[in-house]
């Protein structure tokens, strides 16, 4: 427990500072799609050895459809739900706003997870749901503009990564997840990667020596360090135990905002953060109904 609770802060930190950080390189003029495709190749370059060495002392076997499944869930996760994020952080008044709403995923999980996987709800899940929707729609603003859009994309991010775990749970049953997201972050990337080469979209536009720490900081210590950490969380902690990490992300994003982009978050974005903070809570399972 003690070791799990470790490697859930580890893993709440690494991926906190990813929204401010991901807002100086996208400012620096660098294209959201490569920011996306370098930095989950270089973290997959860092999750492989960890996924080679499960796949042998599990003696995993794994065959064309596994790999081609695998391929579709990195396309799914890379090419959709971080593009979209990294979008969102683009055109986001605060990134505290994106950290907040993707920190909801969860939640998304867990009610995606009724619907496909017939999981069943509780009264306490349903009301962090319910807690969690309000949260996100105190943070938007109706009346137009970029803030609605980066919320829109934020919401879609965190709905197809959702879609991403519950796909991962149900068709990669024979694999661990450090197996499955070495290997399908890997493939994903090189989709992009490939997709962007075909485009003749720049890859390193916007790139330069000033910007390299924090493209390093989201590559190999966001996607690279923090995924293997949550992982590490699951396997010493167990799921509920590493959820914990989402619980912690969203209240010290305002702090990294502050910190890395001196940004001040607004009072809607506070109450937006404690409500979904609250929701996520009883979403956990930590609250056992009798």
């Amino acid at each position: 427990m003690k070791n799990g609770m470790l490697y859930v802060i580890i893993t709440a930190i690494c991926f906190t500072i990813f929204e401010p950080i991901s807002k100086i390189l996208t400012n620096a003029g660098m294209n959201p799609y490569a920011i996306t495709a370098i930095r989950f190749f270089i973290g997959a370059l860092f999750l492989l050895p960890f996924s080679i060495r499960g796949i042998i002392k599990n003696k995993v076997k794994l065959n064309l459809k596994d790999y081609l499944l695998l391929t579709g869930l990195g396309v799914l996760v890379i090419c959709l739900s971080m593009v979209l994020l990294q979008y969102a952080v683009k055109i986001a008044d605060s990134p505290t706003l994106i950290a907040v709403i993707f920190s909801s995923n969860s939640i998304i999980t867990i009610a995606l997870s009724a619907i496909f996987l017939k999981a069943k709800l509780n009264r306490t899940k349903i009301i962090g749901i319910i807690l969690c929707v309000i949260g996100v729609l105190v943070s938007s603003d109706f009346t137009g503009g970029s803030n609605l859009i980066s919320v829109a994309l934020a919401l879609l991010s965190a709905i197809s990564f959702s879609s991403y775990t519950i796909l991962c749970k149900k068709y990669m049953t024979k694999v661990s997840g450090i197996i499955q997201s070495g290997i399908s972050f890997f493939l994903g990337s090189l989709v992009l990667i490939i997709g962007l080469l075909i485009f003749k979209i720049d890859l390193f536009e916007g790139l330069s020596l000033s910007v390299l720490p924090e493209l390093f900081m989201v590559s190999a210590v966001v996607t690279g360090i923090g995924y293997w950490a949550f992982f590490e969380a699951i396997r010493t902690g167990g799921p509920q135990i590493a959820a914990m990490a989402f619980l912690i992300k969203p209240i010290l994003a305002p702090f990294a905002t502050l910190l890395i982009n001196k940004i001040m978050p607004n009072p809607s974005i506070i109450i937006s953060l404690v409500l979904v903070v609250i929701g996520a809570f009883l979403c956990s399972g930590v609250i056992k109904e009798k």
